[in-house]
Parts: structure tokens; sequence; C-alpha cells
């Protein structure tokens, strides 16, 4: 017989917001000796944990910080369940250990109730941070400003206490590098804002960010970072990341047959993240092309994929040029069956057309960042 409770079905928790939990399950594993060896671009697309050289020990502590997010578990019950596991690994207290860069054994620390709860907000405070500038950049349309906050810390450092009740838009350059965390047990945050709101408190102007050199120990490189930022944290998360997606999504397309991947880039020419660049409510690059490869050799690219970015589009509307999903629709035909020419000393194309449409466009090999358009022409 079927028992009834009064207990509802349901649940009003709707969990953790999933663009935080996203992020974390999408990090590669990335075995390190040292902090230092992992760039701060690393940190923001894989998962490091300093000394811990096996797989096994970077996967159990990830996975239990992917539950900690998931199931919204403090830190006290996260360090309770995971430190079996690690004394179980051997990844506990002080041990020997051969540092790869120099095949030396060193003495060092392993697992500890500090270093686990290091672990813990770092990871978990840089997840949230991302997570949150996918929200910003959906909503900034609404909410075009951030404030930059201070946390419940007792002590703060001075350079971030200067930086409190800062607001400025969401798209400012500041945010590049001075978005939070910025340090480690940084606990500083931003919050979106109105611009009634942003008027309210007072729109700051985008300050000058003074930086100081850093030496890597690891590596002998001095690496220019902001004043006041830890080195490692001097990165946008949720910005780094999104780059590292379209760069993975690039070398998909490459590596795809050529008739899959000129129907994706067409379809993502007329996709909802290409209407997002157009109406400047996202900001980066969208594929919309796949360039011949006697012409990406033409002009020295090892990439045939053909991007857009959110800084053309804007560039071309300033001109007072009407730019629509349709319009990019027209490339990928027109790159494929136009008239090509070599120019800027062969790092461009102009592929000119004469059907109805496009009259032309512009590609350039942007080096490291692959084939840009950076301008087209519509036929009268």
């Amino acid at each position: 017989m079927t028992e009834f409770t009064d207990k509802p079905g349901y649940s009003f928790n709707p969990g953790p917001p999933p663009e935080v939990s996203k992020f974390f399950r999408n990090k590669e594993l990335l075995p390190a000796f040292s902090f230092h060896d992992v760039e701060p671009e690393e940190h923001a697309v894989g998962f490091t944990v300093a000394k811990a050289m096996n797989v096994d020990v970077l996967e159990s502590i990830q996975g239990a910080l992917q539950k900690a997010i998931d199931e919204g578990i403090p830190y006290d019950q996260f360090a309770r369940e995971l430190k079996p596991r690690l004394r179980r690994l051997g990844w506990w207290g002080v041990k020997d250990q051969i540092d790869p860069l120099t095949g030396k054994v060193q003495s060092v620390r392993l697992g500890s109730p500090r270093r686990l709860k290091t672990i813990y907000r770092a990871n978990m405070r840089s997840a949230r941070a991302a997570g949150q500038w996918d929200r910003i950049q959906r909503s900034k349309r609404a909410l075009p400003y951030l404030v930059y906050l201070l946390g419940p810390s007792e002590r703060h450092r001075p350079t971030h206490q200067a930086k409190s009740g800062l607001v400025l838009q969401v798209d400012d350059p500041f945010w590049q590098t001075w978005y939070p965390p910025n340090g480690w047990n940084c606990a500083c945050h931003v919050r979106q804002i109105t611009r009634r709101e942003a008027e309210t408190r007072g729109i700051g102007q985008s300050p000058r960010i003074p930086m100081r050199d850093t030496f890597n120990p690891r590596t002998g490189e001095i690496k220019p970072v902001p004043s006041g930022i830890d080195p490692g944290w001097e990165s946008n998360p949720g910005l780094v990341r999104q780059r590292h997606m379209e760069r993975l999504l690039a070398e998909k397309l490459d590596a795809a047959t050529p008739d899959i991947a000129r129907v994706a880039a067409r379809d993502m020419a007329t996709s909802w993240r290409m209407q997002r660049l157009l109406d400047g409510s996202a900001k980066g690059s969208v594929s919309v092309a796949m360039l011949p490869e006697d012409l990406a050799r033409a002009i020295g690219s090892r990439s045939r994929v053909v991007q857009v970015s959110d800084e053309t589009l804007a560039g071309m509307k300033e001109a007072g040029d009407v730019v629509e999903v349709g319009d990019l629709a027209g490339i990928a035909d027109l790159v494929e069956t136009g008239r090509a020419v070599v120019a800027d000393d062969g790092k461009a194309l102009v592929i000119e057309g004469s059907d109805v449409g496009l009259r032309g466009v512009k590609i350039e090999n942007v080096g490291d960042d692959g084939l840009r358009l950076v301008g087209f022409g519509a036929s009268n």
C-alpha cells in the first residue's frame, strides 16, 4: 500500500549555480610540483595542487571539491571526508619527493589541515567568481555596472581596501585583472548593479594599474604583475576560460573533415552566440568560415578557421555599417568561392565576390589568435 506524507515532493533549494559547477567540472588535471610551475591562464582551465604529482591524489581532491560545490558542503565536512583518503594514498604530512625540475630529492609538506583549508578556499572562491562572470556577461544589459566590495576579513590589504566601492562598467578593462579574488585568502568580491544604483554610488574612472616585477624561482622568468595582486591571481578566470573554449573549438574545427567543418562554421555564424556579439551583450569571438588550405598557407596561418570578434563588430557599428546575422551567414560561401588577393605584406587576404550579398571581406592572420575577419562590405 502506498504511503503518503505531508512532505512535498519538490525542493525550493535550486542547488549551486550551474555555471560554477560546470566551470570546475571542466578543469583538466595538471600535476605540478610547485604553484609556480603553472601559469595563471592554466589555473583557469586546469586543476592543480602543488606537490600533488600523483593523478589519484589530484582526482581525489578534485572530486571532493566538486562534491562540495554541488552539495554546498562546508569546509569541516570536506576536510573530514577527504583526509582519510589522502592518508591512504600516502599524501599526508612531510615526506621526501623528487623535484622533476632539478631531479633532487626534497623534504616537502604534502597534506595538512592548513593546506586543505587553503585548497578549499582558493578553489571555491575562484570557481564562484568564474561562474559569476558568466552570469554577469549574460545580464549586463540590465545590470551594466560592477562595484568592488571587501570581504568579511578583519584586516584588508591596503591596495584592496583602496578599491572598495569602486564602480565601473562591466566591460571596463580594469576587471580583466582586478576581478576578485586577487590573492591567497582574498575575500573581496563584486556585485552587479543597475545604472541607477551606479549613479547613486558614483561611477568611477578606470584607474591606472601600476605594475611590479615578480621573479619566478622555478623558471627564472621576471614577469610584471599588477601591484596589490598576488602572482598567479592576476587574471579573470571566467574571461580566460571563455577564450580557452574559443581556442578549443577552433582546434576541433581544424581537425574535422572539410564538410563537417564548413557546416559547423555556417551554423555558428547564425547562432545565438553571434547574435549576442552583434547586440553587444557578449564578448569574445565566433567562428564564421573555413578558409581553403592553400589560402591559409598564403598568409602563413596553420589554422583555417576564420573568426569574428566583438571588437570588430563594434568597430563596424561605430563606422555606420549595419551588420546583421544574415550578412555573416554569407561569409562562408564568399571565402570559398571569391577571388582572393594577398595584402599587407602577406599577412592578410582580401576576398572579393561578384554575386548579390557580400561585396568582399578582409581576413588577417593574427598569429596565436588565428584568422580574424576584420572587415567586410555588403553589395548594393
